[in-house]
């Protein structure tokens, strides 16, 4: 029998919780900078302003956010690409667990309107978001991502009356 496979590789708009947080960390390197040039004219302090900026800038949350789901016979991983090079895996199911697979805005999700919201999608309002609602440790969460036809394909080949086109 054949494995069933599929990658989606999908840029994401960058949330507004993370532009915000860029912003508010380079003001604070422009504002220790200017703390020191008007107030303190110390250059023991401009030294460990200095070190504190390169180590904000270091650690500056990127903008280029990617998600990549990766679907092998029946098991979901949802990954996070930060930067073109860090990878992170934010949450593995499978189809066993979710309990239904349906677009963004379904009735048939109702249900399940309590349940935590973990966000995996574009972002982009005119792309086709879907939830799926799955069991784990926490108990029930909706993952929200957004899928190409093969990945919701396979995902129909293996559980049909859990997925909801």
């Amino acid at each position: 029998m054949e494995e069933l496979y599929s990658e989606t590789y999908l840029k994401a708009k960058p949330s507004p919780k993370r532009c915000m947080a860029r912003l508010g960390l380079i003001f604070l390197c422009i504002f220790l900078l200017m703390l020191n040039l008007f107030v303190f004219h110390d250059m023991l302090v401009l030294m460990i302003v200095i070190i504190a900026d390169g180590l904000i800038i270091y650690f500056l949350p990127s903008k280029n956010i990617a998600y990549e789901y990766v679907f092998v016979d029946g098991q979901i991983d949802f990954d996070c690409i930060i930067g073109g090079n860090k990878r992170k895996q934010k949450r593995r199911t499978d189809m066993e667990k979710i309990e239904l697979v349906a677009p963004e805005g379904s009735p048939s999700l109702n249900q399940y309107s309590n349940a935590a919201l973990l966000d995996f999608s574009s972002g982009n309002k005119d792309d086709k978001h879907f939830i799926a609602v799955s069991r784990s440790d926490s108990g029930i969460e909706r993952i929200k991502f957004t899928p190409d036809e093969k990945l919701i394909n396979n995902m129909k080949f293996k559980g049909r009356s859990k997925i909801e086109c």
